[in-house]
């Protein structure tokens, strides 16, 4: 299998690979003259490409061929969490990567601590271009800076007929019946807050927008778990060809 490597501008037929990239290739995987590549953009272009020069810190390629990847039929998935300290925040973005979550948005709440500027974004994203490179996603995890509860809110009650809305919250059902197949839906959204939960009234301004609660049967989660396990729980629903049965049922 030949290398997987990013590459966000593939509109001419030749190019040049710098910075990380190169270095890995060069560096890391001894890439040499006349080695195949295979390219993607993180917009759903793929490309059969052949390494023309290289330098110490860079390389020139030629595309042999394209393909244009589609977005899943499916509605799209968008994680609204608090940001967890460190590493954690890292880990979870690697896995919704993984997982094939569409959008991150970085939720700012009453009780949020972790407050990523626009250099952590920029590092996030590109954790989020290896974690594509890993498991061969041509689309990247869209990525978005701390934005309040509030304006997520009013997002979401505005395209509220298109889409649904869900809040992790203690004594919230499993997954209700009702909203077992969102597969007629184009986005499921699911908000998580920070450690120690949302405050009540963030929580009823929530469901007042529509958000149905959901929690984990016995345990409280962390936010990256609880970002992963809600996101798979909202993923297979999108992809679901018989209900999920609530917990306990």
């Amino acid at each position: 299998m030949t290398s997987w490597t990013f590459c966000d501008q593939l509109g001419e037929d030749q190019g040049t690979i710098g910075d990380q990239e190169a270095h890995h290739l060069l560096h890391v995987l001894r890439i040499a003259l006349n080695a195949p590549l295979t390219l993607f953009d993180g917009r759903g272009t793929e490309a059969q490409a052949i390494v023309t020069a290289v330098s110490r810190r860079d390389l020139t390629f030629r595309i042999l061929s394209r393909q244009q990847h589609s977005r899943p039929s499916r509605p799209s998935v968008i994680v609204a969490a608090s940001p967890p300290k460190g590493d954690r925040l890292k880990w979870m973005v690697e896995k919704l990567t993984e997982m094939g979550v569409d959008r991150l948005v970085l939720l700012h709440t009453q009780r949020t601590n972790e407050t990523p500027g626009d250099t952590r974004v920029d590092k996030l994203r590109a954790h989020a271009v290896a974690a594509c490179k890993q498991c061969r996603r041509p689309y990247l995890l869209d990525i978005l800076p701390l934005k309040p509860l509030s304006s997520v809110l009013d997002e979401r009650t505005k395209s509220l007929g298109s889409g649904q809305l869900f809040i992790a919250h203690p004594g919230g059902a499993a997954l209700p019946g009702q909203t077992s197949d969102l597969t007629h839906l184009q986005e499921a959204c699911v908000l998580i807050g920070p450690e120690g939960g949302f405050a009540d009234e963030e929580v009823v301004a929530a469901i007042s927008a529509g958000a149905v609660p959901l929690s984990w049967p016995e345990t409280i989660l962390r936010i990256e778990t609880a970002a992963v396990v809600f996101g798979a729980l909202l993923m297979s629903r999108c992809f679901a060809s018989r209900p999920i049965s609530p917990a306990g049922s």
